[in-house]
């Protein structure tokens, strides 16, 4: 992809904010300025006013990265999160991602908590981890302020406290983050942290299901499939949601879509169409669905 977007470079001098040209900014990361080859590793990588060229940009982001500009580095991480760029590996991003937290940066620290959780390139520490994600969520990270909450909602590194779990889930689902969205959906749900309200589960289950959340649909598809607590069920809509989520490649969809037309409910039974969507699953390791094919092609 080629093309370019006008979006000029401000940096920030003794005499106040300056606007340098793309040729300006090219000299400067040459002398070596960190700040200059970040900008211009962004600038090809995103095509901004210059030509679109990922590898000059992932060199000048790279370069920029070892000589201490963190933003550089988060940006790296990032996009090595993503699976857009392989230019690190996993111990290499945590490395990095603990380094650059020493700067306060609030990304950075979410990743260096991620690093912990997991036990990437450190021991396995919850405690420090939540520690990552509290100074992370106090400067407004709501991936920080999510992950802390399933830590508070586990047990992990801080006293077990479903209440809090569910206060940090709504601040950040509220604030627009996805995962958050369908978790604090699953506290109504099963009433983790609050009263069972399958209502507000559905609620928030659509919002995460309108940016995607295939997981969210799936939930959908279990309450109009078993109508909880009051919950209106509706087989065809269960089936709907369950397709949308097989569709976005939800294994465990696959396998209820396969089992929904094998049967009949919510849809017109198919056995052809139940055929392929539980070898679907079943290429995918779903051992239930797995076995429900089999049985299916004995008959």
């Amino acid at each position: 992809m080629s093309g370019e977007e006008k979006r000029g470079f401000v940096f920030s001098t003794p005499d106040g904010d300056e606007e340098l040209s793309a040729e300006e900014v090219k000299e400067l990361a040459a002398g070596g300025d960190p700040d200059a080859m970040y900008a211009l590793g962004m600038a090809y990588l995103f095509g901004w006013d210059t030509e679109e060229d990922a590898e000059k940009g992932y060199m000048y982001l790279e370069k920029a990265s070892a000589s201490g500009q963190t933003e550089a580095s988060v940006l790296l991480i990032r996009l090595f999160m993503q699976g857009e760029y392989d230019g690190i590996d996993s111990p290499k991003a945590a490395e990095m991602a603990i380094e650059a937290a020493k700067t306060g940066n609030p990304e950075a620290q979410m990743y260096a908590g991620l690093a912990y959780m997991d036990g990437i390139s450190v021991g396995q520490d919850y405690s420090e981890a939540a520690r990552y994600f509290r100074l992370s969520s106090n400067r407004g990270n709501s991936d920080a302020k999510t992950n802390l909450a399933y830590l508070y909602q586990e047990g992990l590194g801080v006293p077990k406290d479903e209440k809090k779990a569910f206060t940090l889930y709504r601040t950040a689902a509220r604030g627009g983050n996805v995962n958050a969205m369908f978790h604090l959906g699953v506290c109504y749900e099963f009433g983790v942290g609050t009263g069972i309200d399958t209502g507000s589960a559905a609620e928030w289950y659509r919002k995460g299901s309108d940016e995607g959340d295939i997981f969210a649909m799936e939930r959908l598809g279990y309450l109009y499939l078993e109508g909880p607590g009051g919950f209106a069920r509706d087989e065809e809509a269960a089936f709907e949601w369950f397709l949308k989520s097989a569709l976005g490649g939800s294994v465990s969809s696959m396998k209820m879509t396969g089992m929904m037309y094998l049967r009949g409910t919510g849809t017109p039974r198919d056995p052809a169409e139940a055929e392929k969507w539980l070898k679907m699953a079943a290429d995918n390791g779903d051992s239930g669905a797995a076995e429900m094919l089999a049985s299916l092609l004995e008959k």
